[in-house]
């Protein structure tokens, strides 16, 4: 820019100081990891890549340089965001290839302002952007080839770790208004071979995607069953629930329901005390097939809870379909109604829906004494977050219980 000012072209230092001011903007919105975020980062940089491609048509000896950003911008787009985001992956990067493509056979040409930087400027700028462009390209090729075989030696390590013995369980407690412990939630850990415990955001993707998902859910939930067991032997622990988590490519896995009734039936636990936890978002890609497997295992006598509520696509009429009789509030939801008014009237809303289709709502997340008493005015009442206690091993989990009031064992 300021070299557009050293010989004179005041014009043209303007637009590329706008340009910059969007630059700036996806720089600050860069910080967020959301999607949203990134995407919005993403369509900034193509922005202002055409914006000065449009400007830099050929003249002279000179060819147009600046429309050779776009490929590595597309090649960025299709490694970072993830797999299951088809736009960020494979409809952003194709519209940044038919930029290219345009730019490259001059089709906007004649759409060009005529107001090219000097020929010295862009003699040495068409230099600069070849080398710089291509440079990129093969740094995100470098980093992906790495990516890819961090990715494979996780993907190996992954798959001897149920073998291994290093998928561990802790527990987070779950409590109702009245201060009393209603049961616990199974969150999966794995214990890498590093000797680094692992939490699920690290490895649960993968897993997913490599089809480990099946073999790790299970023994998370045998593990879990276990814990039913030690508890059903306890009259103190009788009455105390344990919710487990189930990924929809489990759900979706012809042979779970048998080996899940095969697990509760070797561990000897009433299949009442168990509840299985799945994503509100897992209903966006088949809600038939997943209510229908849904309704199978409940006939088992498990009950269900729907995860993450009000971030995923479920619409109140595939709501009442659902075979579920709890909804676990998003913590964003707690977190943004502390602060905005809106917010909170949207929780209780939340909360009020619940109700009114006979559910238990369950606030995630709840980490100080004021968020509890909010909670309790909009009318939840049970909780799960620091505020209680952080996930914890089993052995930890049954110290902390000994010093916690619990339910009365029915009958």
């Amino acid at each position: 820019m300021l070299c557009y000012v050293y010989f004179g072209r005041y014009e043209l230092s303007m637009v590329f100081l706008g340009l910059t001011a969007v630059g700036a903007l996806a720089l600050y919105r860069s910080k967020r990891s959301d999607g949203a975020s990134l995407l919005l980062v993403a369509h900034g940089i193509l922005a202002v890549i055409c914006a000065i491609s449009l400007i830099d048509a050929p003249i002279a000896s000179v060819p147009r340089s600046v429309h050779l950003f776009l490929l590595p911008l597309a090649a960025g787009a299709a490694f970072t965001f993830e797999r299951r985001d088809r736009y960020g992956t494979l409809i952003f990067p194709l519209i940044c290839l038919a930029a290219f493509a345009v730019f490259a056979v001059g089709a906007l040409d004649s759409l060009a302002p005529h107001m090219s930087p000097p020929l010295e400027v862009r003699v040495w700028g068409a230099r600069l952007n070849t080398a710089t462009s291509m440079l990129l390209v093969a740094g995100i090729f470098a980093i992906y080839r790495i990516d890819s075989g961090r990715r494979l030696r996780m993907e190996r390590e992954l798959g001897r770790a149920v073998r291994n013995g290093e998928i561990e369980v802790h527990y987070q407690p779950q409590v109702r208004d009245s201060g009393i412990v209603s049961g616990a939630e199974a969150l999966v850990r794995w214990r890498h071979p590093s000797g680094k415990l692992l939490s699920p955001d690290v490895f649960i993707d993968l897993a997913e995607e490599s089809a480990l998902i099946g073999e790790i859910g299970l023994e998370v939930l045998r593990q879990a069953c276990e814990t039913l067991n030690h508890w059903s032997s306890v009259p103190r622990t009788r009455a105390l629930r344990l919710a487990v988590n189930i990924s929809p490519v489990q759900l979706l896995d012809g042979s779970l329901v048998s080996s899940v009734s095969s697990i509760i039936r070797e561990a000897g636990i009433d299949p009442t005390l168990l509840e299985f936890e799945l994503t509100e978002s897992a209903l966006a890609t088949d809600a038939a097939a997943m209510i229908e497997r849904m309704e199978v295992l409940e006939s088992t006598g498990v009950s269900w809870a729907l995860d993450d509520f009000g971030t995923g696509y479920s619409s109140l009429a595939t709501l009442r379909t659902l075979p579920v009789r709890k909804l676990k509030i998003d913590r964003r939801f707690l977190a943004e109604a502390t602060r905005q008014e809106s917010a909170q009237q949207l929780l209780g809303k939340i909360i009020e829906i619940s109700h009114v289709m006979g559910m238990t709502a369950l606030a995630e997340g709840v980490e100080t004494p004021d968020q509890r008493e909010l909670l309790i005015g909009l009318g939840c009442d049970h909780f799960q977050g620091y505020l209680f206690a952080p996930p914890m091993p089993r052995p930890e989990l049954h110290a902390w219980l000994d010093s916690q009031r619990l339910p009365l064992p029915v009958g």
